[in-house]
C-alpha cells in the first residue's frame, strides 16, 4: 500500500489513468451488452 505522504504522481498522468480506465470500463461494458443481446436474440 502506497504511503499518505507519498507524492501521487504528475496531474497528467493521473488523467491518463483515468481515462484509460474509464475507457477500458465502457468497452467492457459495450461487449457484455453486445453478448446479452445475442443471447437473448
Amino acid at each position: 500500500m502506497i504511503a499518505p505522504s507519498a507524492d501521487p504522481g504528475p496531474l497528467w498522468k493521473r488523467l491518463l489513468w483515468l481515462a484509460a480506465i474509464w475507457t477500458a470500463s465502457v468497452a467492457v461494458l459495450g461487449a457484455v451488452a453486445w453478448l446479452l443481446r445475442l443471447w437473448i436474440a
